[in-house]
């Protein structure tokens, strides 16, 4: 399960990009994300997805970081008119007290919905569920199951994403777990819209009946969070509940109503790889925790390529 963010990067998400890769790679993955979410609302729907656009911010406790992220909004502002042909995305604001920068055109939907509109749009295909892989022969587009059955295809396509470090660990892609926690109904809460923090390795945004989702933190312990496990690392599930005290000041009496892990696979450069591995096989996998704005369109190049 995703945490459902439909977006295309904060300001400072790109200032560290800056620091890994080119202008002009930053800009066509601006782009891909950004044709990405078009095609999937068109594909699935809005009203599948249960998508919404409720207002987005990027919010700062660090006067220094703040004065930064303000120096970059022309240049990121340029970048979105040459990759999207939207103007003005991100501006100077103030929201709930924060210093902030708002977002245009991000959104937020309802991951559940769209997995399941997804699996309904393909009733013709079978799906086998929970099937551990083994091992993946490229050159004879073979598939060996944990249990020995062995699967043979004319052509194999590799979306396994963070599980692919597992499978090929010759390529670029490590796996990044990610932790995210839904609280129980706070009455009034103020946090409505879809937010980023400290280059993005924080998010939140309201859900449902006054509940708030709030992830990350995988910086804090990088380290550890790089594994292909399930499962909770306490003392980042602490840092965001004291995150969630100390800085967005959630009621005294707030509960967690449920959490849970997620697995990512990340690229050094956080552009997602693509490519024919064998004359059978085609690899699609690294999306560095953009799987919800890249995925549709990178399925659609990927199935165009190993046909």
């Amino acid at each position: 399960r995703n945490a459902g963010f439909a977006c295309f990067g904060s300001v400072t998400e790109h200032m560290a990009d800056m620091k890994i890769e080119e202008e002009s790679k930053i800009i066509d993955r601006i782009r891909r994300r950004f044709n990405g979410l078009k095609l999937l609302r068109s594909t699935l729907g809005d009203e599948n997805l249960d998508y919404r656009e409720p207002g987005a911010y990027e919010i700062f406790t660090d006067e220094q970081v703040y004065d930064d992220a303000l120096d970059h909004i022309d240049i990121c502002n340029r970048w979105l008119k040459e990759a999207a042909g939207v103007e003005e995305v991100y501006e100077q604001t103030e929201h709930n007290g924060f210093p902030a920068i708002s977002i245009k055109h991000e959104g937020c939907l309802h991951p559940g919905k769209m997995m399941k509109t997804l699996y309904q749009k393909n009733l013709d295909l079978e799906f086998r569920w929970q099937s551990q892989v083994q091992n993946i022969n490229v050159e004879l587009a073979q598939v060996t199951l944990s249990n020995g059955i062995e699967l043979n295809a004319d052509r194999l396509a590799i979306a396994t994403n963070s599980f692919t470090s597992k499978l090929l660990p010759e390529l670029d892609i490590k796996p990044g777990r990610g932790f995210v926690f839904v609280t129980k109904p706070i009455p009034d809460l103020k946090w409505q819209g879809t937010y980023h923090y400290d280059a993005g390795y924080y998010y939140f945004r309201g859900i449902g009946e006054n509940r708030m989702l709030l992830g990350g933190a995988r910086s804090l312990d990088i380290d550890v969070e790089t594994t292909t496990e399930f499962g909770t690392n306490q003392k980042i599930r602490d840092h965001l509940i004291q995150f969630a005290d100390e800085v967005l000041e959630l009621p005294h009496n707030w509960e967690i109503e449920k959490e849970w892990s997620g697995i990512m696979g990340f690229t050094s450069t956080k552009s997602p790889i693509l490519k024919k591995v064998s004359g059978k096989t085609v690899i699609a996998a690294g999306l560095s925790g953009m799987g919800v704005a890249l995925g549709m369109q990178l399925g659609r190049e990927a199935s165009e390529l190993v046909i």
